[in-house]
């Protein structure tokens, strides 16, 4: 089946647009004319494509760690007993089927899980576009990438991170990365290795050739210790990231060999993370949890330190935007009708603005919203918000006036929007490019093809400042068949609407029986 673009990101202040296509990712030049420039494929694809057994064998590995599980239990059929249907369809894509346990105590065979493919889950930037950022979900694993300048990408380093990232920031100097994880820890890295065998801890396979940085900027270290003055809250946090330290040094087969440090922690799974500077030129880090909590944090080196909170969702959070123009505000969104908007500085919540009806502009059944990105843009000396939905095949344009979001343009899509990002024309104006999962085709066909629908969208503004689409189209590149179902890529690419609560965990965060 194919796959389509799934994360978007611009390099710099430049039109080389790099749009991640599974377990690839791609550079485009959208200055002149969109051409297609240069290509990177995860190693292990064409291994697990083609039911390498060692890969597979890591892959597994991988999920039992992440999962804190023991491996599976799986034996083969006698010749006597015959599998079901759907047995002997996922037999031919895994080769093994699971032995589990009903509620009678009876043993029952399923079909055994099929491993992960590594796909790119994040993509970033510096903000000159010198090095790219990306990770990989299913081996948790953070590239860094040189940029030529030209779209070409050098691989850097390749380093596995403790746990599967859900987000992750450079830090205003630009020579570091804060990646957040959905077990509630935010880490921070050095951009750069400081030595090739950090450059390659743990590497995804052994001849996969990478090209090393002999020197780069150390990474931060925390400056508190028990002799700052600290309340008690922030000397709670202190102690939790010490307790956090003292469990690696205990485990160190399991400490990774790179340089990073946990610099704050939540108790639930993070989920976006962000980074501003306040009008007294401070840095501050902003982070958001599945349990509705936005915690805003003092900048490296003293990121233990709790400024305040941004308390009043009642559903889960997925995105913050600070946006450049208008930096002491925060707008937050994710399960919620709304989105909020904040002086995040002192906590404040300034004003709710409805998302939810015009959802139902678009899809008229819709009970419920599902926030998945939130841009912010400049034009015409005027500040704008792009608001993504998951599973809404239209883009929600809203203009920030001084308390409060102005609706602008609903922008209509031939598809559910995956990413989108703004790209600078050659002596030109802004273009917004958005990645889309293309309509589903229907008959006999609707399980096999996605179609040839066009997976890369390009607008323009027109005099009115709306977004239209535009005369060009960005040449698609062919991808490799992953084999993958529909329900497969569906798990993969539409993940928020799986971060809401069920009415057993509300009950039970709230004391119910």
């Amino acid at each position: 089946m194919s796959v389509p673009y799934q994360c978007l990101c611009r390099l710099g202040q430049s039109s080389i647009l790099c749009a991640a296509k599974g377990t690839s990712i791609h550079t485009f030049n959208l200055g002149a004319g969109p051409s297609h420039i240069s290509s990177w494929t995860h190693p292990l694809t064409k291994q697990v494509g083609n039911g390498n057994p060692e890969a597979t064998s890591q892959d597994q590995d991988l999920e039992n760690q992440e999962s804190e599980q023991p491996p599976s239990k799986k034996r083969r059929l006698d010749s006597d007993e015959k599998p079901s249907e759907e047995e002997k369809a996922n037999q031919d894509k895994t080769g093994a089927v699971e032995v589990v346990e009903n509620g009678n105590g009876k043993k029952k065979e399923k079909p055994a899980r099929r491993p992960e493919l590594p796909f790119v889950i994040l993509l970033t930037a510096t903000e000159d576009g010198s090095h790219l950022v990306a990770v990989t979900g299913q081996d948790k694993t953070l590239w860094v990438f040189e940029h030529d300048g030209n779209g070409v990408l050098n691989e850097l380093s390749q380093r596995v991170l403790p746990k599967r990232p859900s987000s992750i920031s450079i830090t205003p100097e630009g020579e570091g990365i804060l990646s957040a994880d959905k077990f509630g820890d935010v880490y921070s890295l050095p951009l750069l290795p400081s030595s090739p065998s950090e450059a390659a801890d743990t590497p995804v396979t052994p001849s996969s050739e990478s090209t090393l940085a002999a020197t780069a900027p150390s990474a931060f270290k925390p400056s508190a210790s028990r002799f700052t003055v600290h309340s008690k809250r922030n000397l709670r946090a202190l102690e939790e990231q010490e307790r956090i330290l003292a469990n690696r040094k205990e485990a160190p087969k399991q400490n990774p060999k790179f340089e990073h440090e946990p610099v704050l922690g939540h108790v639930s799974m993070l989920t976006a993370l962000a980074t501003a500077i306040s009008a007294d030129g401070r840095p501050y880090v902003i982070t958001a949890d599945r349990d509705e909590h936005i915690r805003v944090s003092r900048g490296l080196p003293q990121a233990h330190i709790i400024e305040n909170f941004c308390l009043g969702h009642e559903s889960f959070l997925n995105a913050l935007c600070v946006p450049a123009s208008r930096p002491e505000i925060l707008v937050s969104g994710g399960g919620d009708d709304e989105l909020f908007l904040w002086d995040w500085k002192v906590g404040q919540l300034i004003n709710k603005v409805d998302v939810l009806g015009h959802v139902k502009k678009v899809v008229p059944d819709a009970t419920k919203v599902a926030v998945s990105q939130l841009y912010s843009y400049d034009a015409e000396d005027r500040c704008y918000l792009l608001v993504i939905c998951e599973l809404v095949p239209a883009m929600f344009v809203f203009q920030l006036l001084q308390d409060t979001l102005e609706h602008a343009q609903t922008v209509n899509l031939a598809g559910n929007p995956l990413d989108a990002v703004l790209v600078a024309k050659t002596k030109g104006p802004l273009r917004l490019v958005v990645a889309v999962d293309p309509p589903r085709p229907t008959g006999s066909e609707a399980e096999e093809s996605r179609g040839d629908a066009q997976s890369l969208l390009l607008f323009e503004r027109d005099d009115a400042g709306n977004w239209v689409s535009s005369s060009e189209d960005i040449p698609d590149v062919a991808g490799e068949d992953l084999g993958l179902s529909r329900e497969e890529l569906d798990n993969i690419l539409y993940p928020v609407e799986k971060l809401r609560k069920t009415e057993f965990e509300d009950d039970v965060e709230g004391g119910g029986s």
